[in-house]
């Protein structure tokens, strides 16, 4: 996989190459050297936070590209296959990136990544959990910030009190993560969030969490919790017939 994320780094244009997981862990990077561990840090997180504001429209997305002014970062789906451990490829390039060319190299890459992730799908998602790289042979760490990055565990995974809820039912390493009962509660979060981005768009992830604090300040969020939490999630919905409408197809549907 270094070779792959090497030969990305070294298309004119690009300053680094890196492999997030779903919960934004960095599993692996290439990049100059003013991308320091910490900083691709940061940008694994908030990788993860565009995907988690696109899948609220469009839950099978493979492709996001952000323009700025002096570059972009163009982010791909590396889940393999019916896999459910999410990896995702994001490239941090200048303006100097030829599309045309990199559209295929980077079609390339992936397909070599999938095929990489897909054959230890189940032993790096371990991996990931346990915070040991060397379970799968990857070095923790390289010269220069130029090759794998170390496999960090997930904090917060499992909550004292009960799962874990990251906004698509995926254990987070978010401190922001919140409690949940059981899986059940976790999908009820899950429909309570793409329905009321219906109404409100990506801020509806963080409307929920901050709804679900209010409802469950001191347990987990449950069945039991749910009417409650939608009337809390009903106020934030500025016209009256949309905020009732939203509660009543939720209770109907859950």
């Amino acid at each position: 996989m270094d070779t792959i994320l090497k030969g990305l780094q070294e298309l004119e244009g690009v300053q680094g190459a890196i492999v997030v997981s779903g919960s934004g862990l960095l599993v692996a990077h290439r990049a100059h050297n003013m991308y320091d561990i910490s900083l691709l840090q940061q940008v694994s997180r908030a990788i993860v936070t565009a995907i988690d504001a696109v899948k609220l429209s469009q839950e099978d997305w493979e492709s996001i590209t952000a323009n700025f002014t002096e570059g972009k970062l163009l982010i791909r789906s590396l889940t393999p296959g019916e896999s459910d451990v999410a990896f995702n490829l994001a490239l941090i390039a200048d303006s100097r990136l030829n599309p045309s060319f990199a559209t295929v190299a980077i079609r390339v890459a992936i397909n070599k990544l999938k095929a990489a992730l897909k054959a230890g799908a189940a032993s790096m998602a371990n991996s990931v959990v346990q915070g040991n790289a060397s379970a799968i042979g990857l070095p923790r760490s390289g010269a220069g910030g130029q090759s794998f990055s170390q496999f960090r565990a997930p904090l917060n995974e499992v909550a004292s009190s009960g799962l874990s809820w990251s906004g698509f039912g995926d254990p987070s390493s978010s401190g922001s993560a919140i409690a949940v009962a059981d899986p059940a509660s976790s999908a009820m979060l899950t429909a309570c969030t793409k329905a009321l981005a219906k109404n409100l768009g990506p801020m509806a992830k963080l409307l929920v969490k901050d709804a679900v604090r209010k409802v469950c300040p001191d347990r987990p969020f449950a069945r039991d919790s749910l009417e409650a939490l939608l009337g809390e999630l009903a106020k934030s919905i500025p016209k009256p017939a949309d905020a009732a409408q939203f509660k009543n197809t939720l209770l109907k549907a859950l």
